[in-house]
């Protein structure tokens, strides 16, 4: 047994205090902290979150020498071994730990030090209850098995079966909420956090319908399934999550969680049930099935996949798809939703530059360190990864079939030994798709735009692209207004110090073409001095097919530059529904064609 006592010693400090007990095996153990979890593909470096450590056993301290960023040497006699250390918990996401008088977020992956040749053996957390007045009526919120007459949601002792299960369970406490519902007889919690003005209930209720609709995919729950916690974690301002093998910690902000009397999802709202879609599609998708290269994960290093855009793009194909599906939202906000994750791809430059295979390979250093190039350099693996699915979808549905056929059969056939590079493609084929295994093939390795328009029409839509309005353009019809396109500055702006900064700079745009570069103050536009509120007006007033004089300051040097005035590139997406019964079997929904849409003014497409 290894064994931990974790208290929280000061609130205001956020500092935690472990003690890591055990019996050594041999005259030296190693101990360390992993360097990332699963699931969030970037070295995080946990150890460096230690403030001091020191061991000891009944005869007096023992040696301990750290021998890299994570790891210690710790020289045994042969007697129990208790290490003292404190840890620094204010990290406000869902990977690591955070502590205020409010709530304790914990993940044992940033908390708790591995024992080499310890690991597999059965490890407790002995979760002592904070003695400051205002954890008064805080409870105990994980997926960790409470032990030693430890009662329902308090604090006590709690253990796994291994290292690795304690550091997949992360622990909630504070003031929360919890309620319940079952799925094939297997429990599932739901721990909001604090007190919120939302109608828990119909939370409970929809969340309820995603997970029996994301049950339908693969026809059967996990089976070694047999409790479910979603922990929601609720904030002034936050978005995020992370699945666990029995759980998902989730971050959110307050006003995502639903009001009541809503009739139907708010966009906020709409967002935060898409969220817990993804995590609990996960539960089959990377937390059981997952690619070969993660059989066992090494938490020490990097560990390298090409398969991502599999596991994080489906999965954020079939999340969204489950919201209509089950009938939470209507038709018609499941194309809005479709027509942004299409948009965020077809207008980056990084659509023809790098492939999913690619993107995955480099998720460590590119996709989540991206800078303020990425918008040219770095596919999403999930956006594009679910647009993948999508075409997937339409061919496979033109041929009597449907992509939750393919993911069962990858369940079924890879969920004792991992997917490798072809797994996918070779369930194609095997199911009689060999054809669209290698065109499949293609869309992941090569860095080519997709087919959707194809793939939208198999599932009785229409696709068109129509110029951006502005930067933060991401999708449908444009009947508001009945003049001109504005002109498009393709590039990023914030307002810092006062001044309308450029943050971001698409290749090939109007504002490369004149030479603008990140960083850039923009002062004035023919003539005209900028701010946030009249650059967009500016360029709705200026005469296309022009140059104007761009007045920027650029470090401490002031530059007049020429900018070319004219309309966005076709790249934001457009669908309707043109077959009803084709899109009505695929989203499970009656659709209702409607009449058909006015034509809005165009313009000439430039580059």
């Amino acid at each position: 047994m290894v064994s931990y006592q974790l208290t929280i010693q000061d609130i205001s400090s956020h500092l935690i205090s472990l003690t890591l007990s055990f019996q050594p095996t041999s005259s030296v153990h190693q101990l360390s902290m992993p360097a990332w979890l699963p699931g969030s593909y970037m070295i995080r470096d946990f150890a460096k979150h230690i403030v001091s450590i020191s061991a000891s056993d009944v005869n007096g301290s023992l040696e301990l020498t750290q021998l890299d960023k994570q790891c210690w040497q710790l020289k045994c006699r042969n007697a129990p071994v208790s290490v003292k250390y404190v840890v620094y918990a204010y990290d406000l996401s869902v990977r690591a730990a955070y502590v205020d008088d409010e709530v304790a977020v914990l993940n044992p992956a940033a908390l708790c030090l591995n024992v080499s040749e310890l690991s597999q053996t059965p490890h407790q957390i002995l979760f002592a209850k904070p003695t400051a007045s205002a954890t008064e009526n805080w409870r105990v919120a994980t997926a960790l098995s409470p032990v030693n007459s430890t009662p329902f949601l308090d604090f006590g002792t709690y253990q796994a079966t291994d290292y690795a299960s304690l550091i997949d369970s992360p622990i909630l406490a504070g003031i929360f909420s919890v309620q319940q519902f079952s799925i094939n007889n297997v429990p599932h919690y739901v721990v909001v956090t604090g007190n919120n003005l939302t109608d828990l209930p119909r939370f409970t209720n929809d969340l309820q319908q995603i997970c029996q609709q994301q049950l339908q995919v693969f026809k059967t729950l996990p089976a070694d399934l047999n409790q479910y916690w979603f922990l929601l974690w609720v904030t002034e301002q936050g978005y995020g999550g992370l699945e666990h093998q029995f759980s998902t910690l989730l971050l959110c902000n307050r006003y995502d969680l639903p009001a009541k009397n809503m009739k139907e999802p708010d966009d906020n709202y709409q967002q935060l049930l898409a969220l817990c879609s993804h995590e609990y599609f996960h539960t089959w998708w990377v937390k059981r099935l997952k690619p070969a290269e993660f059989h066992p994960y090494k938490l020490d290093t990097e560990q390298y996949s090409r398969q991502l855009w599999i596991y994080e793009g489906f999965t954020s194909y079939f999340d969204d798809l489950a919201l209509v599906q089950s009938g939470l939202i209507r038709p018609e906000r499941y194309l809005t939703q479709l027509e942004k994750t299409i948009s965020r791809v077809t207008r980056s430059p990084s659509d023809a530059l790098q492939s999913l295979a690619d993107s995955s390979f480099n998720a460590w250093t590119k996709f989540y360190k991206q800078d303020e190039n990425a918008i040219n350099a770095v596919v999403s693996y999930y956006a594009k990864g679910a647009l993948l699915a999508f075409c997937l979808e339409g061919a496979l549905r033109k041929q009597g079939s449907s992509l939750q056929d393919i993911c069962r059969h990858m369940y079924q056939h890879y969920l004792t030994s991992g997917t490798d590079e072809h797994s996918l493609f070779n369930s194609l084929t095997a199911m009689g798709f060999s054809e669209l295994a290698g065109q499949a093939r293609d869309w992941a390795c090569q860095s080519n735009p997709l087919p959707l328009a194809d793939a939208a029409s198999q599932l009785g839509l229409t696709l068109n692209f129509r110029p951006a309005l502005d930067h933060a353009d991401f999708g449908g019809l444009d009947n508001k207004e009945d003049h001109a396109l504005p002109a498009y500055l393709a590039a990023g702006v914030k307002v810092q110090q006062g001044l309308v900064t450029v943050n971001q700079i698409i290749a090939g745009g109007a504002a490369a073409q004149a030479g603008v570069m990140v960083g850039d103050q923009l002062l004035a536009l023919a003539g005209w001095k900028i701010t946030e509120q009249t650059l967009p007006q500016l360029l709705k007033r200026l005469e296309l097919a022009t140059q104007q004089p761009l007045v920027v300051y650029r470090k401490d040097r002031l530059l007049t530059l020429q900018l070319p005035v004219q309309v966005a590139a076709a790249k934001i997406a457009c669908l309707q529904f043109t077959d009803a019964l084709k899109a009505t079997s695929w989203l499970q929904q009656a659709v209702t064609i409607p009449p058909a849409a006015t034509e809005g003014p165009t313009a000439p497409v430039t580059s």
